[in-house]
Parts: C-alpha cells; sequence; structure tokens
C-alpha cells in the first residue's frame, strides 16, 4: 500500500489495484440529528464546493486527536449550531460509512434532544444558516428528495426506524 497523495483531512492510498480515501480523524468524527423538544429538527445549510447550490444537512465533522466521537457530537452541535448541551442529551443512532467503496471511514451517528428553553450561542460561519424544521415538513422535503446529503438520510434513517 502506497499513499498518491496527502493534505490535512485525508489520503489516497493504493492497495494493488484499488484505490480510496482514508480520512485518519473521521474513526472519531460524529453527525448529530438535533431535535428541539418542541419537534423541530435543526438542518443547517452548507456550501460544499464538490456540488452546486446549498445541501441540507445535520452537523458533522472530525474527532480530535484523543475525544470520543461522542465529545466530538456535542462539540460539533455547538461549533455549528451555537447548542450547548450535555453529554447525556445524546444518544448512539448507528453507525455510516459514507462511501464504502473509496472510503474508509466510518462515522457514528447521534441524536441530540434540546431542552425547549435552551438558547443558542455564538456558531461558527460553516453554515449559511439554521433551519428548523417540523416533521411533517421534514417528511414532505424527504419524499420530494430535497435532502441528498448521506449523514443525514442515514441519521434520518435510523431515527425513524427507532422510533416506529
Amino acid at each position: 500500500m502506497k499513499t498518491l497523495y496527502e493534505n490535512p483531512w485525508f489520503r489516497v492510498v493504493q492497495d494493488g489495484r484499488f484505490h480510496y480515501v482514508v480520512e485518519d480523524n473521521a474513526s472519531n468524527g460524529a453527525a448529530v440529528l438535533a431535535q428541539i423538544a418542541d419537534g423541530d429538527f435543526l438542518l443547517l445549510r452548507v456550501k460544499r464546493q464538490a456540488h452546486t447550490g446549498l445541501q441540507l444537512e445535520i452537523p458533522r465533522g472530525y474527532g480530535e486527536p484523543g475525544e470520543s466521537s461522542l465529545a466530538c457530537a456535542r462539540r460539533e452541535l455547538a461549533e455549528e449550531t451555537g447548542y450547548l448541551i450535555a453529554e447525556e442529551q445524546l444518544s448512539l443512532l448507528g453507525r455510516l460509512k459514507p462511501n464504502s467503496a473509496i472510503l474508509a471511514s466510518a462515522v457514528d451517528l447521534y441524536f441530540a434532544r434540546i431542552n425547549s428553553n435552551s438558547q443558542p450561542g455564538q456558531r461558527d460561519d460553516e453554515a449559511r444558516d439554521i433551519q428548523r424544521i417540523g416533521l411533517p415538513r421534514l417528511r414532505q422535503m424527504l419524499q420530494a428528495g430535497e435532502i441528498e446529503d448521506a449523514f443525514t438520510l442515514a441519521a434520518l434513517a435510523f431515527y425513524f426506524n427507532r422510533e416506529s
């Protein structure tokens, strides 16, 4: 196995005739499906260079060295939405391998229940804005194909399976 390209976020490796991407900090990374206690879900509108337009996504990110995926989920939620919650407000939904053919990463997916009286603090500028979406509208958006992000779709699939 040899590295063909490397940057701070990933490296492209060749293993025989196969090529794939290794994201070293993804192993403890996390994505968070967040719901305000009143029922609204939080989705970010994010510009991703690889795609046109804005993507609707849940907060997600790489883990810091030595950080658990649970701590990463809590940190990413705070950084991207401004909501700082206790780790006890997070529960593991499952694990996602976003593209098992070319990505060696697997990321934990969490569900966060945010108290209705919580107020968001300062957030980073990764997302253009945050949308609060009720369950009926969220189901309409899924049916219409308005949500395409694999992390978000997987988290919603785990959530709906758990709730049924």
